[in-house]
């Protein structure tokens, strides 16, 4: 098929399922209908390094994969790029068609499509022939998830590590000295009870743990600590009256201050005056001469 024919049939598919959900089509009016009886899908476009295990790692998130065929080259063992699928509910394939048609998936478009009428494999035996001596057809059988049968898990040596490890996580420790379960029972209520008694006992040694003298010595303690801060609360009341009565009385005492230094100059100066008159008349007075 060419890349062109293929991207046809992607987005052919795509469009059914969007025109469906568009209309709202259930039942045997789905496209998806006639394809009722077949639980196989069709994969292409994959990345031919990918494994049967990585084709049922994104596919079994719709549903549980019984059987799974990637197509190889029989020579080099190659894979050929597509891959068929089975579901173990049918109802699984519409989901896968809807959800990983033209999905991307390693850079390359991935075509998802139902399988109307799956052609099995033809598996010759090795070692039993027919009458006519040809090798004899075996009976197909589905790959399972880990491609020993359907239902088949844990054949992986792999697989059986992980679930060994899973089992010994789930399993709970084994307690010593395992007793009986009405024995278990017995001793553990006969605990409830005893300690049930034993509980008023350790409330009143708890309440009289402090003598009544250490009751009435912290009583008198925390009394003579009251009285201590009322003391010093006092104080400094006192002490800050004693500041407020300076701080209103040293405004009154400057003024006094500069009030008699003004009287005292005044003073001085009508002193000084009045010695200057009194000079000053003394020098005008004239003279008497003295008879002889």
């Amino acid at each position: 098929m060419s890349v062109t024919g293929f991207m046809y049939n992607v987005n052919q598919t795509k469009n059914l399922g969007e025109l469906e959900l568009k209309e709202g089509y259930e039942g045997h009016h789905s496209w998806h209908n006639q394809f009722k009886d077949s639980a196989y899908v069709y994969i292409g476009g994959l990345h031919t390094g990918m494994t049967e295990g990585d084709v049922i790692i994104m596919f079994s998130q719709f549903g549980e994969v019984v059987d799974v065929n990637l197509i190889r080259d029989k020579t080099t063992g190659k894979s050929k790029g597509f891959a068929f699928i089975c579901y173990e509910d049918q109802r699984s394939t519409i989901l896968a068609v809807d959800n990983m048609n033209s999905f991307q998936m390693l850079g390359r478009t991935v075509a998802v499509s139902h399988v109307e009428k799956y052609k099995a494999p033809k598996k010759l035996s090795e070692t039993e022939k027919d009458a006519e001596g040809d090798p004899l057809l075996l009976d197909y059988e589905a790959t399972g998830a880990e491609g020993k049968g359907y239902k088949v898990y844990n054949a992986l040596d792999t697989q059986k590590k992980i679930s060994d490890v899973n089992d010994q996580r789930r399993k709970p420790e084994a307690r010593k000295g395992a007793q009986d379960e009405d024995e278990e029972w017995a001793k553990s209520f006969e605990t409830s009870l005893k300690y049930m008694d034993d509980l008023p006992k350790m409330k009143k040694v708890k309440k009289e743990k402090k003598s009544k003298k250490e009751r009435k010595k912290d009583k008198e303690d925390l009394v003579e600590v009251m009285k201590e801060l009322k003391r010093m609360k006092k104080e400094a009341q006192q002490a800050k009256e004693e500041a407020a009565r300076e701080k209103t009385a040293n405004p009154a005492k400057k003024r006094l201050g500069t009030s008699s230094t003004k009287v005292a100059k005044s003073e001085k100066s009508s002193s000084s005056s009045s010695s200057s008159i009194s000079s000053e008349d003394s020098s005008a007075k004239p003279k008497k001469s003295r008879k002889r």
